[in-house]
This record gives C-alpha cells, sequence and structure tokens, in this order.
C-alpha cells in the first residue's frame, strides 16, 4: 500500500512540474498555471505524501520483522536512501542470508542505522539477522539477541560440514575436552577441498590435569589461517574423550573466513 501512495505523491509532483510546459504549449502562458490555486499544494502535497510513505514503510517492515528466525547475513552492498529519521540515516542493504537447514539466499533490507554504527555495516560484513515467520524475503536487523552464541555455531558447524568438514569432528569440537596443543611438526600435503590446504599436524595435546600426549593428525586448513598453525605455535584444540587421537582444531576464525562460509 505504501508504494501506491509513493507513485501517487511522484504523479502529483510530474504532473505540477510539467503542467507549466502543457500551459506553455497551449496558451502561451506558464504563469498561468503557476498561479493557480491548486499548483503548490499539489507539488508539496505529492512530496510530502512521498517523504511520509517512506518513513511510514520503514517504520512498519521494521515491526514486522521485530521478531523472527535467527540467521546471519553477509552485506554485499550498501547505500543511504537519502532518508533521515531522528538525524539518523536510512540505508538500503542486499544480503546473502544463512539460515540453519536452508540454502544461502539473497534478500533486501532497509533500516535506520546509527551514524556512529556505520562503519560497522560495510560490504563484507557479517551481521545478525531475524526473518519473518511467513516470508523468509523479509529480514530484519537483530536488535533484542535473537541470534545466540549457540545460534552461530550451529549455523557455523552446518557450513563447515557443507565445505567437506567431517560431521564426526564437528562433534568432537561440540562435546569434546578442550585442551592447548603445541605444534611440533608440520608438513604440506598439498591443496585440499574448497582451496583449501592440507596438512600433517604433529601435536603435543596437554589435557587439563596437566597430561600431555602426542597425536599426528591431518587436516585441511583455509589458506587464511595458515600463519595459526606454525611449528612451535600453541594452539586450542578439542580431542575425543573416548578416542584422543581424534582431534578437532579450535583456530581464530577471520571476519574473512566467515565471508566466505556464510556466502556459499
Amino acid at each position: 500500500m505504501s508504494r501506491f501512495f509513493r507513485l501517487i505523491g511522484l504523479l502529483m509532483v510530474l504532473g505540477a512540474g510539467f503542467s507549466p510546459v502543457v500551459a506553455q504549449w497551449l496558451w502561451d502562458d506558464p504563469f498561468m498555471v503557476m498561479q493557480a490555486w491548486w499548483f503548490k499544494p499539489m507539488i508539496f502535497g505529492g512530496i510530502g505524501l512521498m517523504v511520509l510513505t517512506s518513513i511510514l514503510g520503514t517504520s512498519l517492515g521494521q515491526r514486522k520483522i521485530k521478531s523472527g528466525q535467527p540467521a546471519l547475513g553477509v552485506i554485499q552492498s550498501i547505500q543511504q536512501t537519502g532518508i533521515y529519521i531522528n538525524e539518523q540515516p536510512e540505508v538500503r542493504m542486499t544480503l546473502k542470508v544463512s539460515r540453519q537447514g536452508r540454502e544461502t539466499y539473497d534478500a533486501e533490507l532497509r533500516s535506520v542505522i546509527p551514524l556512529t554504527s556505520l562503519s560497522q555495516f560495510q560490504p563484507g560484513s557479517v551481521i545478525p539477522l531475524v526473518v519473518s515467520e511467513k516470508d523468509e524475503r523479509k529480514v530484519g536487523l537483530d536488535q533484542h539477541g535473537t541470534v545466540t552464541q549457540e545460534h552461530m555455531q550451529e549455523l557455523l558447524n552446518e557450513k563447515m560440514m557443507q565445505q567437506g568438514i567431517a560431521p564426526e569432528m564437528v562433534d568432537i569440537a561440540r562435546t569434546g575436552e578442550k585442551g592447548l596443543a603445541k605444534i611440533v611438526d608440520v608438513t604440506p600435503l598439498g591443496n585440499g577441498s574448497n582451496g583449501n590446504i592440507k596438512l600433517q599436524l604433529k601435536l603435543s595435546i596437554t589435557k587439563p590435569n596437566g597430561e600431555t600426549f602426542e597425536v599426528t593428525t591431518q587436516k585441511e586448513i583455509v589458506p587464511s589461517a595458515l600463519s595459526q598453525v606454525q611449528q612451535g605455535h600453541i594452539i586450542n584444540v578439542f580431542y575425543s574423550r573416548q578416542d584422543p587421537s581424534k582431534v578437532a582444531l579450535a583456530l581464530q576464525v577471520q571476519e574473512q573466513q566467515l565471508n566466505q562460509l556464510f556466502s556459499s
């Protein structure tokens, strides 16, 4: 409905603006129209209708998607619409949206962003979202903590499995025992899947009780994380309680990695 009234407002402005040209052509007197009682109300009314419907459309859109299903979005593009509400700019973002159990899909979001927070909304940034229960294309910013750390981890685990990480390793990372590992030796084994690098790692792992044991394991590492798995480095790991030789690495995830995972 807001689009309909915005169109009416645009037609009113265009009609009023074009009418002096018609008057000049028909009667050789453009001021005849410009001095008419309806000319200014038609222009200002049309402008007001467009501005009000834009503001109301934004406000109503925010209310419709204030709550919903948790999701994560990767910003593909962002631009200001030229509308300000309470001196804060409205922006239009195109997004890649990831939800648990769904394929990644495209969506668009219009939202008012405080000027002090604009730097956090750049192409490539990963942002928490809520998705409408009725229409998954309608998304909003998560302003109430709907996307918890658990939701993010579950989505991350799902994406990692889609990238070829064994479900067993994901399960160990979720339920295994946490330990510290010193990288004793690193042997490159060539290219892995999805552009990853395959390595053979010899690890000396220290359990929480102080006991140590050694494990030799093969892992595929994304290129941006290669600097974290160098000989002599100390990293966090998770190992299976039933079989400590099965180890999952707990490397720091960079925003670039998140971007790649949630855009695919």
